[in-house]
């Protein structure tokens, strides 16, 4: 992997290795590596063949890397692939890969995840679905349908340690699938644009803020069931350490920046139980069905995924009160969900000045800097000239905001004086 990683950096200009190459931990799917180079660190992500090879595969990246931009552009706290001759997958040597500037910081500790980070990550999902949320047209949802029997016959024919885990819980299997399908058919009739796997692994902190790493899984898809799955993972489900304090958290954050109107979370706990989709993938890869020739990571991951569903299940009473406390205690007027859309638009113009401004002050920028500035102009532009100004300064005039709100971007001379300037 050395020389075609010294391959691609070569084709993508950013110069010869000045160390080892290093493994960095934490993937189930791809493998990530820690490079150094005169022009500066990087990190290389190698796509997993495997999935590549998928029908679907290359379409699905197209889609994320293109919403990636958009995120990008609304000033989201996200770690983006960088572009190379105007694409971001860069292939060599048969494989796919991307590049990243290295992010500092590091990733959430499962263990000790803190209410305060729970509100901050349930906040970043509500600014992104906020982006683009709108109303599909219904249709049959995508029902999840595995014979897990017929998996555990394969397994116990190749003597495979997965057949006795799938043996001992087809009604916790067969139960799950029923309540993850019902539920799905009852998802309210919405969509925008979603990051389903913005878990504590892929969300990393640097001096107390966060950044979203791994968007590969970008596209547009039903918001209710991505912040029903992802805030039971905040919550502490993944690890046997469930913390309501967290799910409540979570919740805030994600309302105080987006409202979409939906409370009924308790009657869509099925949702949680999307596990299942993991479970099948890995129960293929510890058969060798997957053609990863990862058998023993398969084959561990099958036997944590099987604990979660049970932990999952477990617990489904006490989390589906906790839900319909949430919504006895927060029901919004529409004057409300206007206000808390207004004030996560705010937020994301603010962070687009404070970096807009930033990027002025630089005596030289390069050419990426200088196509970030064009950018973030354009959209503070747009904003400014736009009725939503207007609004939003009225809204912070007659005192609907919060006071600890930074909002350097309603003074009326701030974006004009530097629009003027620049």
């Amino acid at each position: 992997m050395k020389e075609t990683i010294e391959k691609l950096l070569n084709q993508c200009g950013l110069g010869s290795l000045t160390g080892d190459i290093a493994t960095v931990s934490g993937g189930l799917m791809h493998r990530m590596y820690k490079v150094r180079t005169e022009q500066g660190t990087y990190a290389v992500k190698h796509l997993n063949p495997g999935i590549m090879k998928r029908p679907q595969a290359r379409d699905n990246y197209k889609t994320a890397e293109a919403l990636e931009a958009v995120l990008e552009a609304n000033g989201l706290p996200i770690v983006p692939a960088m572009t190379f001759a105007g694409r971001k997958m860069q292939e060599i040597d048969g494989n796919c890969f991307y590049i990243y500037r290295w992010q500092q910081g590091s990733i959430t500790d499962w263990d000790n995840i803190s209410e305060e980070q729970c509100r901050k990550a349930g906040e970043i999902l509500g600014r992104i679905h906020a982006i683009d949320s709108k109303p599909a047209e219904a249709e049959e949802p995508e029902l999840f349908e595995a014979d897990f029997a017929e998996y555990a016959s394969l397994a116990k024919e190749r003597k495979s340690p997965v057949a006795e885990l799938l043996s001992d819980n087809p009604g916790l299997l067969r139960s799950a699938t029923e309540k993850l399908n019902e539920a799905r058919r009852n998802l309210p009739a919405i969509q925008s644009i979603c990051d389903d796997d913005m878990d504590p692994k892929n969300v990393m902190w640097f001096e107390g803020n966060p950044y979203v790493i791994d968007l590969e899984c970008l596209s547009y898809r039903n918001p209710v069931s991505a912040c029903l799955d992802l805030s039971l993972q905040w919550a502490g489900i993944v690890n046997g350490k469930y913390r309501k304090d967290c799910l409540i958290a979570f919740h805030e954050g994600y309302r105080r920046a987006f409202d979409n109107g939906f409370r009924d979370y308790d009657k869509l706990f099925g949702i949680s139980y999307t596990w299942l989709e993991w479970l099948e993938y890995n129960v293929r890869r510890a058969l060798g069905l997957e053609g990863t020739g990862e058998e023993a990571l398969g084959e561990s991951e099958v036997r944590n995924t099987i604990g979660r569903i049970q932990y999952l299940s477990n617990l489904e009473e006490e989390i589906c009160r906790t839900f319909r406390s949430l919504s006895g205690r927060e029901e919004c007027s529409e004057t409300e969900r206007i206000t808390a859309k207004a004030i996560a638009r705010v937020r994301a113009m603010e962070e687009l000045f404070d970096r807009t401004l930033e990027l002025v002050k630089k005596e030289k920028r390069s050419a990426r800097e200088e196509k970030e500035l064009e950018t973030t102009v354009s959209k503070l532009k747009e904003y400014y000239e736009s009725p939503q100004w207007r609004e939003d300064f009225e809204a912070d005039e007659a005192g609907k905001f919060p006071k600890d709100l930074k909002r350097g971007v309603l003074s009326e001379d701030g974006i004009y004086n530097l629009l003027e300037e620049l």
